[in-house]
Order: C-alpha cells, then structure tokens, then sequence
C-alpha cells in the first residue's frame, strides 16, 4: 500500500508539472511561408506569432488542448494537441469573402514603378489623410494609458540556470519562460509599470498626463544604463516622414518619400466586418538603409491604419542592438477617426555580435490604451497644469491597488524578479553591463569606483599618471552625491586630488547646489564654455598618446560653488561662485608670468569670479529624479548664455574683467541624406587679463577626436578676448556607401566636416602678456589671434569594428594655410593628420 500511494503521487508529480511543447511551420496554399500567422492556445492567455519563416513555438504547462491558427483573409485552423504533438505543418486556406479585383503580388524582382505598384494608389491616400485622420479630428478626448518596462536576461542556457538556482534549478524552470528562439531562456530582471490619465485639448494645443501610480521592481537601480535602454522607446509616430531612433533619422513606412527607400508589395485584401482592408509589406530598398520591415494594415474610404508591424532589417548595424522591434495597433470610430489601442515595442541587445546564442539583454515596453472619451471639455486652464514627477516614491500605490489592475503575467514577473535580484550570477552579470556603460565598478558600500577610463594618462609634466575616481551611489535618484579623485604622476611626484559635493535642495521648484575643492594638473583652454562643471576634466590629461610636447599645463587650486534653479522642464538658471590660484605647472619650459598694473611681473593670477548661466534644451528627454540627471538620446537643440564677472580686491582676487559668451548646437536630421551636428560659439571679455583669463581657441594634441576642438592646431596657437567659432559634421548614415556594390557589404558609412574659428586680441592684452620671460629662462607663448579665418575640414569613416561593436571612426584632416609667429617656441602644426574617434554606448 505503501509503494502504491508513492506511485500515485508520483505520477500525480508528473501530470501537473507537464509541459506542453509545439513546433510549427504554417504556409499558404503555395507553400509560401506566412508571417504574423496568430498562433494561440484557445480558453487560455498563452500564444505567439509566426517569424519571418512562418515557423512558430509555443510553450505551455497545459498538457492538451486546442490550438487556434489564424490570420486575416484565411480561413481559421483548429487543431487538437496533446504532449505527444511535437511538429505541425499547417497549411491556410484563402477565405472566400476576398476581393477577387485585387491582384496579389509578390516582391518584383525588377522594381516596379510607382504608377505599376497597386501599393502606391493605396499610399497617397494615407498621404493625403494622416495628417486629419486620427485624435486631431475632436477638440477633447482623454483615456487611460497602461505603460510597463521590463528588462530580462535572454539567450540563457541550462547551465546558466543551474548555477542560479541550484537546488530551485527544477521548480524554477516551470516558472521561468523560453527566449523567442524556444530552445534558451529568459529571465526578467526589471519591471516598471505605471497608470496614468492622459487629457489632450486640440482647440489650444495642450496635453496634460496625470500620473495615477507607478511600481518598480529589480535591478535598475545600479546606475543609468538599463534606464537609457529603456527609453530607446520613446513614442515611435511612423505618420510623420522620419522617426528619430538612437540619434538617428529612420525613414518611416508612411512617408511621402516612403518609395525612394522601400519597395511595397499588396499582399492582399479581405472584408472584415463589413470593412474592406488592405495589407501592405515593405521591405528596404537596400540592406544598410536606415529602413525598418514589415507591414501594415489599411482600412478602405477613410485610408487609417488599422495595425502595423515592423522591425529594424538585420542588415542595419546599431552598436549593441541585436533587434528592434515595433508594433501599433488602432480602433477606428466612425469611420474617420482613429485611435491607438496598443504599443508594443521589444529590443535585443548584446554586447559582442548579431549571433543569437549570445547571451544579451531584453527591452520590452508595453504600452495599452483604453477609456476613450471624446469630445467632453474640462476648463481651459485644467489643460495648461501640467502635473510632473519630482520624487520617486510621488506616485507609490498599495499592493491591494495593484491586485486589481495586474495581470497575472505580471504578477508572476515580480515573483520571478524577487526570487532572482539577489542571485551572485545575476547582479555579478548586471553589474558588468553597468561597468562596460558607465566606467563605474559597484562595490556594497554604496560606492563605485571609476570611471576606469581616466585611471592612466601620460603627459610632459607628470609624465606617467594614475588616477582613482569614485562616487556614491545608492540609487540613480540619490538626493546627495559625492564624488572625487586622487591622481599620482611619476614625473613630477606629487600627489593630486579633487572632491566634489551636490544636493538637491528641493524637488520642486528643482534646486540643486553643489561645491568642490580641487587641487590638480590642468589643460586650460580645452572648452570654451563650461557652466555647470565645478572639478576640471580637461582631455589634455587624461590621454594617454598625444602627439608633440605639451608642457603647457596649468597648477590650479580652486574651490567652486554652484546653485542651479530649474524654472521648468529643460529650462534653468544658475549662479557659480569660485576662488581659483593659477600658475604655470612648468615654469621651466612654459610661462604665464604677466604684469600687473604697478609694472611688476607676476606668475600667479588669482581668479575671484561669479557666472550667472541660463540654458534652454528644449525638447530635451531628462530621466532620473535625483541631483544627478541623465538625458536621452533624442534630438534636441541647446542654448547656453553665460555672463562672467571677475573682481578685483575681494578673497585676493587680481583682476576685474567681464566675460559674455554664447553657445547654440542642434542634430538636424535631414531624413534620408543623414544627420547634420551644428555648433556656433561666441564669446568676448572685456578688461585686461594675463592669458589664463583669455579665451584660447580648443586645441587638440591627442590622437582621438574630440568635439568643438581643433585636431590640428597645438594648444595656445591661437588665444582671444573676442571670438567666434563654429563645428558642423554631417553624417551620411549609409545614404553613399550602401550604393556602392562592394563596399556596402563592409557596412561602413561616411562623413564629412568642418569647423572654422575667427578672432582678435586687444594690444592691452598683447601688451601685458607677450614675450615675457620668467626666472628659469621659459618664454611666453606669443598672443596670435585668427584673425584671418582658420578652419579645418576632414572626410572621414565610421561605423567601424566588428560583429556588434561598430563605434570607431577614422577622420582624414585638413587644413587652411596657417604659420606660427616668428619666435615662437610652439611646435610647427601638422598640415594633414589622420585621428580615431570612438563614440561608444547606445
């Protein structure tokens, strides 16, 4: 009896942990295979889709039941299964109730003209319309938005898991879900789901999005990355012509130039409810264009779009992103107006290469809209109050809340999250992905090290130099950060260090300050413009190869305070305060000896000053609630005003001056022909001062490029107290390139640049500075101003590395005619350098 009862549980055991595991392949009638086919398991949530093949998998811990095959304009197929079902070839019949006038077609070997294309009649009406059809058409509406982000874990194998969850490994493999490869696994790691009434008055323009709760659970909080991921997905609107994704102008299904980058292939049309509707594919034109694939579905008369699919082509290198994929699905109401019912967007990202067995990193975000109600008018001033997040608990809810809005999937992925934020694998895994972002080691307590790019350098001065960087981190919406750095050079043995306090004094209005103490090796002259940067991060030390001599470097020791009031979204105003002694850091070789107004020579300026800042980054997409912020990877333009004053007196200051200077940049996207990175700066002082009050024009005596400086100019060839610079790259995203047979299979791309600087400096400034010599024999650099205009110009490649790292640019430079002063002691210039730049990340 004994025996028997073990049995009995142990096929009790058996039964209710079995697994029902299908395979498929569905094809029409002509053995084509049919993508988007709806697979799905009836009387239960489970199901999928086909792939690009036709093929499908699905899992399930039901151990039978009946599977549903669908898709519009063919006749469904159901099918019983049971554990013993293992592979099913599944052919669909065309439904009757298609329209015999359409001619189906497939892709055109030869491409087809525009007037030869049944797509193109179907296309020009959604021209004609989208910018009517769709919520514009009422003066009000509101609904409920739904909105989850979940990071997982994906391409996880068996022995991945084993090391996890040991013991669990079995009980959790009935929890945990296979990859869309359904042969790995995936694991969730992050989840965020927030509910929120949306209110949009067309009559005036206004949207109001009242934030109803919010949650959040797992692994995020170890610093920005996977929140940069995550907002990859901002809104996608595939009516307007480009759609900006990872800075980058994607040309949209639907634009009006839609035919110069895809071909469209009318697959079919059936009617549906009384509706008739169109399905369209699209394909890129060529592999490497900036295109997406997949198809839409168009309703007839009022020409909306009733559901759209698509994906980022495989042929498209994106550092670190395997896949992309989209999805949108609309409601059409009276026949004119269209409304969006879901958004669904899914990315893939790795860090090696595009092979799928690689383990990598699942972005999915969710987005589901109900609760329409239309034309039903609140106040015109209930529009204009925009409700903003400023805390991160603001909008926590209690779990009793949530019971009755989650669903069990969800429900389930923060059961999962729990039971694995704490595993060593998985925060050893995520911590990794952090460092290889950020530059920052985590440690439990509550500090990371780095950034680790910065830790050795190599200059004249120091000669070798270490460095060690740290600050606190907690959360990413840390109300105090601390952070600091001591540096060693072997050269010239001394050790130096810097820290830096900030605290958000109030969410709202947002007031931050900050102070930092510095007392360290730095390239003056590297920008022109800096407002919000309290410590020095010159790129003159921190580079390890650097062409020439360089023992132009500054002994700085400073202390800088900073007050930052946000009067609202991307618009502040500032005021910094710092005390700041300045010497030559090799009064052998360089001189920054000046003489004062008494007629004697000094070497050390002491710079009392105040700034008062206003900068507008309008559009910007900002993220993190804490003192420290971080911006998405949207196009936005930047305006920055500053105004200097220096004084004279007070603290042992040594000079009064005023100093106005202005900086605007902007990506213009310019669809299809690539991407133009603008930047105009200008700038003045007025007042006499030696030259480490001046402005030098950013030289850069490294082999790597950096931005809105001059490749090949040496630092202080050209100093002013009046300037005028501008830097404008456009990138031709593959627009050249991938019309050209062979090398389109390199995926390379190219680029093309500018930048020009035009300026004086006053005979007072010249007077007070130029020639003079200090006790070790060092000259003065001469005061050279370009006032015949310098520029410089390059073409250039990028897009360069291998598999799925592809962020190394090689640049041919040249530049105008352009000759030292006679006497001088600065290095001749080269006339034509070839420099690497490296732009990382997503």
């Amino acid at each position: 009896m004994k025996h028997l009862l073990s049995l009995l549980l142990l096929l009790t055991t058996n039964i209710l942990s079995a697994q029902l595991t299908i395979q498929g392949k569905v094809v029409d009638e002509f053995d084509t295979p049919m993508p988007f086919v709806n697979v799905i398991l009836k009387n239960t949530t489970h199901g999928t889709t086909t792939d690009d093949n036709g093929k499908f998998y699905l899992k399930t811990n039901k151990y039978r039941g009946t599977l549903e095959i669908s898709f519009v304009g063919f006749q469904t197929q159901t099918i019983k299964v049971s554990q013993k079902t293992k592979f099913l070839s599944v052919v669909l019949k065309e439904e009757s109730n298609e329209l015999e006038e359409v001619v189906i077609v497939t892709k055109p070997k030869k491409r087809l003209k525009k007037k030869e294309n049944p797509a193109y009649r179907i296309l020009k009406e959604i021209w004609k319309r989208k910018r009517k059809n769709g919520l514009d058409l009422v003066d009000h509406y509101q609904y409920k938005k739904n909105t989850s982000i979940e990071i997982g874990l994906n391409n996880l194998d068996t022995l991945f898991l084993k090391k996890i969850f040991k013991k669990e490994y079995k009980q959790a493999l009935q929890e945990i879900n296979y990859d869309s490869d359904g042969i790995n696994y995936y694991i969730p790691i992050y989840l965020n789901e927030q509910v929120a009434n949306v209110y949009g008055d067309n009559k005036n323009d206004n949207i109001r999005e009242d934030i109803e709760a919010e949650k959040s659970e797992g692994l995020s909080a170890q610093g920005f990355i996977f929140d940069r991921m995550a907002n990859t997905f901002q809104n996608v609107d595939v009516f307007k012509n480009n759609i900006n994704l990872l800075q980058k102008p994607f040309i949209s299904p639907l634009s009006t130039d839609g035919f110069s980058t895809y071909d469209y292939v009318l697959y079919d049309s059936i009617v549906n409810n009384n509706k008739k509707l169109y399905n369209i594919y699209f394909f890129p034109r060529r592999d490497g264009d900036l295109a997406f694939q997949g198809n839409f579905w168009v309703a007839d008369k009022n020409f909306s779009i009733k559901k759209l699919k698509m994906k980022v082509h495989k042929s498209i290198n994106l550092n670190f992103v395997r896949g992309l994929t989209f999805e949108k699905e609309f409601e059409v109401r009276n026949d004119s107006i269209y409304i969006p019912t879901k958004n669904a967007y899914e990315g893939d990202f790795t860090f090696i290469d595009k092979n799928e067995s690689n383990k990598g990193l699942t972005i999915k975000k969710n987005i589901t809209f109900k609760n329409y109600v239309l034309n039903k008018a609140f106040p015109k001033n209930f529009y204009e109050q925009a409700i903003e997040k400023i805390r991160p608990d603001q909008y926590e809810k209690e779990e009793s809340y949530w019971e009755a809005v989650q669903t069990n999937e969800s429900k389930n992925t923060y059961k999962l999250i729990e039971s694995v934020k704490e595993k060593k694998q998985i925060k050893n895994l995520t911590g990794l992905i952090n460092t290889v972002a950020s530059g920052y080691i985590n440690t439990n307590l509550g500090v990371q090290i780095g950034p680790l790019w910065t830790a050795f350098a190599n200059n004249q001065v120091e000669g070798f130099r270490t460095k060690m960087g740290f600050r606190t981190f907690i959360t990413k919406d840390d109300r105090f950060r601390l952070g600091g750095h001591v540096a060693y050079g072997f050269k010239d043995k001394r050790v130096k260090y810097g820290a830096e306090a900030r605290y958000l004094l109030s969410y709202k209005p947002r007031i931050a300050v900050g102070v930092a103490y510095q007392k360290d090796i730095e390239q003056l002259g590297s920008t022109l413009l800096n407002t919000t940067q309290l410590l020095g991060r010159s790129f003159g030390t921190a580079a390890l190869f650097s062409r020439g001599d360089n023992f132009f470097l500054s002994d700085i020791e400073k202390i800088a305070t900073n007050f930052d009031y946000q009067i609202q979204q991307n618009l502040h105003i500032g005021f910094n305060f710092s005390h700041s002694k300045i010497a030559s850091a090799s009064e052998r070789n360089f001189s920054m000896n000046y003489i004062d107004e008494n007629g004697n020579m000094q070497s050390q300026v002491t710079d009392v000053a105040s700034d008062i800042y206003v900068s507008f980054t309008p559009g910007r997409f900002v993220y993190g609630l804490g003192v420290e912020r971080r911006f998405g990877r949207n196009v936005f333009p930047t305006f920055v005003l500053n105004y200097r004053k220096g004084y004279k007196g007070p603290f042992n200051g040594t000079h009064s001056y005023d100093k106005i200077q202005f900086k605007y940049s902007q990506p213009i996207l310019l669809s299809k022909f690539g991407t133009l990175d603008a930047s105009i700066e200008a700038g003045k002082t007025f007042g006499t001062v030696p030259v480490a009050l001046l402005s030098p024009i950013p030289a850069n005596q490294t082999f790597s490029l950096v931005k809105d400086t001059f490749a090949l100019l040496n630092y202080y060839d050209f100093v002013t107290d009046e300037y005028l610079a501008g830097h404008f790259e456009h990138h031709f995203n593959g627009y050249i390139l991938n019309r050209i047979p062979l090398l389109k299979k390199l995926k390379l791309r190219s680029l093309v640049s500018f930048r020009a600087a035009y300026g004086n400096i006053s005979q007072e400034n010249r007077a007070i500075n130029d020639g003079l010599t200090n006790s070790s024999g060092a000259y003065n650099i001469n005061y050279n101003a370009p006032n015949k205009l310098y520029y410089e110009y390059s073409v250039g490649l990028e897009n360069i590395g291998y598999g799925n790292l592809r962020f190394l640019r090689i640049d041919a430079i040249w530049r105008s005619n352009y000759t030292p002063p006679t006497g001088s002691v600065v290095a001749p210039t080269p006339k034509f350098a070839i420099r690497i730049g490296i732009k990382p990340g997503l």
